[in-house]
């Protein structure tokens, strides 16, 4: 079962946040002896989970306040094959956010060799629950968001952010 890295509920990150450590389960594995494209987005999403605890959104405080997060659209780019039992570890980069939004992107690495294996970029959108509506962020949630935000200001823009699916057409 995949870990939730303890990184993950301490929000004074100056650098990428670990969000996820796992090694590819069998599960994960499909036809080609690899790991199945659905799964690495199963293993992004866990990612994402652990981000939500990040901000403060754990169980707890979803329930007291009727919030949540809701993922608006993702763009995912597959690297590098991984096999069964391989060690992965997901870290996250807060590209932008405001009162509502947040622009999320993940990067998928072997945690023996460092590789970069996939990435995701993700749109969140912070939900009221009862209005089932989007909904500016509370005062606290805002608060973490906003350190993580002037934190990740600094860090390098990952090279795929931002991009779409496209052909490139020579001649």
């Amino acid at each position: 079962m995949p870990n939730l890295s303890a990184e993950a509920r301490q929000p004074h990150q100056t650098g990428m946040i670990t969000l996820l450590e796992s090694p590819v389960l069998p599960e994960w594995i499909d036809y080609n002896g690899h790991m199945n494209d659905a799964y690495y987005v199963v293993a992004f999403s866990q990612a994402i989970d652990a981000f939500m605890l990040h901000i403060g959104l754990d169980e707890t405080f979803r329930e007291e306040h009727s919030v949540s997060i809701y993922t608006l659209q993702s763009m995912v780019t597959y690297l590098k094959e991984v096999a069964e039992a391989e060690p992965i570890v997901i870290r996250g980069q807060l590209l932008e956010s405001d009162s509502k939004k947040l622009r999320l992107f993940l990067t998928m690495y072997h945690a023996d060799n460092h590789d970069e294996l996939a990435t995701m970029e993700t749109l969140l959108l912070h939900m009221d629950m009862k209005a089932r509506r989007a909904a500016p962020f509370l005062a606290q949630t805002q608060a973490l968001v906003n350190e993580i935000q002037t934190a990740h200001s600094v860090l390098e823009i990952p090279r795929n952010a931002g991009r779409g699916i496209v052909i490139k057409r020579v001649g």
